[in-house]
């Protein structure tokens, strides 16, 4: 018996999460919150929990709330795709997103976070409708979604830059 995992181990594991996601949406509704924000790791591979990736998501999450951002978890947890939290934001979600944009650029290892922001209606709000740049590459500053395209990178590439953030990260 294998203990590898399989394509649809991970896609059970997205659409559980996307079920936690959309009961997060209802209940931002109902709160009238102004946001959802799903905090997660952005990262190249089928490992996604690696090690001081938790830690790492703890302090951008810390550094959201010291930011101003008044957030409450709905839903936390790891899974396949690694650690995450799913949260209610009081502000509006372009205001939210902008705050989880400046923190991937400004936290030691930000860039490994995937910070997504979406209206109560599930709506995402992306960089692009508030005029900001696409996220930058791990190994060059070339936008990451031409390089993942193009396969500019390998795999291996990709895991050292990570590790790199990683480790810068948790020196702090």
């Amino acid at each position: 018996m294998s203990c590898a995992r399989s394509g649809s181990d991970y896609l059970a594991a997205r659409d559980a999460r996307q079920a936690q996601i959309l009961a997060a949406c209802a209940e931002a509704r109902e709160a009238r919150a102004g946001a959802v924000l799903v905090a997660g790791a952005n990262l190249p591979g089928p490992d996604k929990d690696r090690q001081g990736l938790e830690r790492l998501l703890r302090r951008g999450l810390a550094a959201l709330a010291n930011r101003g951002a008044q957030i409450t978890p709905a839903f936390t947890g790891t899974d396949l795709l690694g650690p995450y939290a799913i949260l209610l934001a009081r502000e509006p979600a372009a205001a939210i997103k902008a705050l989880a944009v400046a923190l991937e650029r400004d936290l030691p290892g930000g860039r490994l976070l995937d910070l997504d922001v979406l209206t109560p209606n599930a709506e995402p709000v992306d960089r692009r409708s508030l005029g900001l740049e696409p996220r930058c590459c791990y190994v060059c500053d070339q936008p990451a979604h031409d390089c993942m395209r193009l396969a500019r990178h390998s795999l291996r590439e990709l895991l050292a830059a990570v590790d790199a953030h990683l480790a810068s990260a948790n020196a702090r």
